[in-house]
């Protein structure tokens, strides 16, 4: 594999701030991350165990099961531990033939498959970015307010409260059901929200820790999703030029 370049850009988004929004760009390197770029995945050490970080939202690329803080835990049939395995599992593989990776989400073990594609063929377009850089898009829709720890955009439509944006950071909370783009958040820890400000205002009087519950309805069925509150990060949304 070829060193890279993974550039994250953050644009803080701070309410009711009059200066121009602050961009903080990240840079990993080679020996931080292994990317598997035909499905997004940045895949990274953490305590002992190699996860995926973060997945990466470019068009173009082949769709496969995986979410963020899976564990990696083998390769085309051998075990991985360190990004070095993992590596030269990938380089070894044959361009064209498909890929697996073992992975553990939570109690629950499975496969993600992809077909392994040539550095050409990568940096073409799509497929997860071209050249040493990868980078993403996430756009602020109008009137949306960005949680990045919790990993969603919400926003006011129509008198409720939707789910606009998915981030990259919404995988290490919700497993069991993962929202999309236009979910109606019906409540959170059994009150009832009717705008993105009130879901806010709601969920930031929570502590870090405390335990959070969040009603969805998708299509006229109801879901829920529980975890602990996340570390806060401030009010920032990932973008790209």
């Amino acid at each position: 594999m070829k060193p890279f370049i993974l550039l994250f850009a953050f644009l803080a988004l701070t309410a009711g701030a009059a200066q121009e929004p602050k961009r903080i760009t990240r840079t990993i390197s080679p020996d931080d991350a292994v990317i598997l770029r035909e499905i997004g995945a940045v895949i990274m050490p953490k305590e002992g165990s190699l996860v995926i970080e973060v997945v990466l939202g470019n068009t173009g690329q082949q769709e496969a099961d995986i979410k963020a803080q899976d564990e990696v835990l083998m390769a085309n049939g051998k075990r991985v531990k360190s990004l070095k395995d993992l590596r030269e599992q990938y380089d070894d593989a044959p361009v064209g033939k498909e890929f697996k990776i073992g992975l553990k989400r939570g109690e629950n073990l499975q496969i993600a498959r992809f077909i392994r594609k040539s550095e050409e063929e990568l940096n073409q377009g799509g497929g997860g970015g071209g050249g040493r850089t990868m980078t993403f898009r996430m756009e602020r829709k109008e009137g949306e307010e960005m949680l990045p720890a919790l990993g969603l955009g919400v926003l006011t439509k129509e008198g409720r409260a939707v789910v606009g944006n998915v981030l990259p950071t919404a995988g290490n909370n919700f497993t069991a059901f993962t929202p999309k783009e236009g979910d109606v958040i019906v409540s959170l820890n059994g009150t009832a929200v009717a705008s993105s400000e009130a879901f806010v205002k709601g969920y930031d009087g929570l502590k870090e820790g405390d335990a959070v519950t969040i009603v969805f309805r998708r299509g006229g069925k109801e879901s829920s999703a529980s975890f602990k509150k996340p570390k806060p990060m401030g009010r920032m949304m990932m973008i790209t030029k």
